[in-house]
């Protein structure tokens, strides 16, 4: 049974051929080249929210920040 969905799209000739080129050159078909750059699109789209709402945190004096090295201390905790 297939585990992924069939999604048709149209791309302007130059952007098609440019992501040819690019995918052959990074050894992938054309759809592991488009759902590599889909999910970096959704990181960066979900980044720039996360910014924006430390932002606002900050603005606010509400957002709270971790001491120096407060990050490593956290991840080694078990």
């Amino acid at each position: 049974m297939r585990k992924t969905n069939l999604v048709t799209i149209s791309l302007p000739g130059a952007l098609q051929a440019e992501s040819e080129k690019l995918a052959k050159k990074q050894h992938m078909t054309r759809s592991e080249l488009l759902r590599t750059a889909l999910r970096r699109y959704i990181e960066e789209i979900e980044l720039e929210e996360a910014l924006r709402v430390a932002e606002t945190e900050l603005k606010a004096g509400k957002l709270k920040l971790l001491p120096r090295g407060g990050l490593v201390k956290l991840m080694s905790r078990k």
